[in-house]
């Protein structure tokens, strides 16, 4: 029995580690990102109304969405030694901010093409930066919800109210990602930069989704057991 034990501890930490590199490579990956689009940002000015979406929309989705995921996972090295309690407090905050940004971002482009007398949400770019802010709405409010499970487990298992959870964040997290890249053009970028961002963000995405998909994989086989 021992030997098995030390190897599967050997396996788990092998594991643990790897994930811990990735996290890292990913937080650098994000920094840039962010980093990036700023400098780009403050490059056209922030005199012009119009940076203002560019720039709030970036570091909604980019860097607070992007962290509020990853407060919660295991491997996280900022928060992996805080306890479960102040993993929520981080994960809201983080959100909020960058509910708030992403919104006020939106609102900026919206007021503009009224300004101008143009149509809004037309473009791909413009569409599913909408559904993606229909799916934070839904994920802050299953996310209210999942603060008060307790109260409310006679009408629905917490269990079902954490599982849309975090599937409407994924949802709304992947599609504004999408939504970003989709204006990344030759007409703001050279083509080698564009590629590049792309590049980061796709990778950025998949690893930062990575603690949140588990979590799922192990409240679904909690489901099939419990169902």
């Amino acid at each position: 029995m021992d030997p098995i034990d030390t190897k599967e501890q050997r396996r788990e930490k092998f594991v643990y580690h790897l994930e811990t590199c990735f996290n890292t490579i990913n937080h650098m990956l994000i920094g840039y990102v962010t980093f990036y689009l700023s400098y780009y940002s403050y490059t056209r000015g922030f005199g012009r109304l119009f940076t203002w979406h560019i720039f709030l929309c970036s570091i909604g989705y980019q860097f607070f969405m992007a962290e509020s995921l990853l407060t919660l996972y295991s491997a996280n090295s900022w928060t992996n030694r805080y306890s479960a309690t102040t993993k929520r407090h981080l994960h809201w905050v983080l959100q909020a901010a960058g509910c708030a940004a992403i919104f006020v971002g939106i609102v900026i482009e919206i007021y503009l093409k009224e300004d101008a007398g143009r149509r809004h949400f037309r473009s791909d770019h413009a569409i599913t930066g909408l559904v993606s802010l229909i799916f934070i709405g839904l994920s802050i409010l299953n996310g209210i919800a999942a603060m008060y499970t307790v109260k409310i487990k006679h009408i629905i298992k917490p269990l079902y109210v954490k599982m849309f959870h975090y599937l409407t964040g994924i949802v709304a997290f992947v599609i504004g990602i999408t939504s970003l890249a989709l204006e990344y053009s030759p007409r703001m970028i050279s083509v080698e930069h564009k590629r590049m961002l792309i590049a980061f963000t796709t990778i950025t995405t998949a690893l930062t989704l990575v603690g949140v998909c588990k979590t799922m994989f192990n409240q679904f086989r909690n489901l099939c057991k419990s169902g």
